[in-house]
């Protein structure tokens, strides 16, 4: 099963963002995810448009968004990829938490699903840690 999503890095950004405000403020509201991400609230708008043109997100106008179901399993497939590059490049690799937390940041959309794939079938050989195991479950349901 390819580990791909239909929608644009920057996209997956956001689906994580609104999940994050919504986990840890139970509302994500325009202007907290133009903080969160540190850009203009036009530039929210206008992602939040086609989020909403593509069934992930709804929002009444001048609303909190909030995620539809598909735009919820999206968002968890983005937060799990992140994880187990994460796991990946702190645990087998060895890199600094730091290091391995933005460089996860960075390849999570941009690695091919044939390759997250392989990364994934890599990592169920390995001892790794029981946490990024259950998130290489997690994904491969």
């Amino acid at each position: 099963m390819p580990h791909s999503l239909p929608v644009t890095s920057s996209l997956q950004d956001y689906l994580e963002v609104i999940l994050n405000l919504l986990q840890e403020n139970k509302t994500a509201r325009v202007t907290d995810i133009a903080d969160r991400l540190g850009i203009a609230k036009p530039s929210v708008i206008q992602a939040l448009a086609l989020l909403k043109e593509k069934g992930l997100i709804k929002q009444d106008p001048y609303g909190p968004v909030e995620l539809t179901e598909k735009g919820l399993r999206y968002a968890l497939k983005v937060r799990h990829r992140h994880k187990i590059i994460y796991g990946f490049l702190t645990q087998v690799l060895g890199v600094s938490p730091s290091a391995a937390e933005e460089d996860a940041c960075l390849m999570e959309h941009d690695l091919s699903a044939e390759t997250f794939d392989r990364l994934l079938v890599y990592l169920k050989e390995q001892e790794v840690d029981p946490a990024l195991k259950k998130e290489i479950e997690w994904i491969d349901q």
